[in-house]
């Protein structure tokens, strides 16, 4: 009995062009993460990040456009590796339950991506100069965050659990503004004792938002 050939395995197949298209954008990414996180803002240039990520020089500048470009699909792609997991982690929790998932969350993603959250506070400072490109993309992303903690508070306020006197908008302001805080002082003290910093706020949080 003839034997039939092996069916040939899905990484000989040849790449499409959207796929070697995503796969470069996703090296010119890591890259430009590394280079923000060693050479700042003015040495992240679009030639080095081609260069880093092993493309031809001006495969940057023709993928993102400019600067400004890569910033904010860098913003993106980082942004989406954390709302991915929170998301998960949520599994349509609200009230102080969402809260309290989310502290724990944002600490495990911060442990877990370091560079992800240095990158994001150097962009997210570049972002408060006038000139800034990118600038509104940064604002929608922490609108986003400040209106998913209002909700969250607006579910416990409908379950009994947070009190109605409570402020659902401006809780979202004082709880996302305390997480930056919070990863701010770390990224400048190294002998700052994130964990307890995190620790400490839930409880606090808790303590203010409850109405046992």
């Amino acid at each position: 009995m003839p034997q039939s050939s092996p069916a040939r395995n899905n990484s000989d197949q040849p790449r499409t062009q959207a796929e070697r298209t995503a796969a470069a954008e996703t090296r010119m990414v890591r890259a430009a993460i590394d280079l923000l996180n060693t050479a700042g803002i003015q040495g992240t240039t679009l030639v080095a990040i081609g260069e880093r990520s092993g493309y031809s020089r001006g495969l940057a500048t023709h993928h993102f456009g400019s600067k400004a470009g890569l910033f904010r699909t860098v913003l993106k792609q980082m942004t989406a590796v954390w709302t991915e997991e929170l998301v998960r982690k949520l599994d349509g929790e609200t009230g102080l339950q969402a809260l309290t998932t989310a502290i724990d969350t944002h600490l495990a993603h911060v442990l877990r991506h370091p560079d992800y959250i240095l990158a994001t506070n150097i962009l997210w400072g570049a972002a408060l100069d006038p000139s800034s490109e990118f600038k509104p993309n940064v604002a929608e992303f922490m609108q986003i965050q400040r209106e998913s903690v209002a909700a969250w508070v607006e579910g416990g306020q409908a379950l009994g659990e947070i009190s109605t006197d409570i402020n659902a908008a401006r809780i979202g302001e004082q709880f996302y503004g305390s997480l930056i805080g919070i990863n701010h002082q770390w990224l400048v003290s190294p002998d700052f004792d994130l964990s307890a910093a995190y620790e400490d706020f839930k409880q606090n949080i808790v303590r203010l938002l409850s109405t046992r």
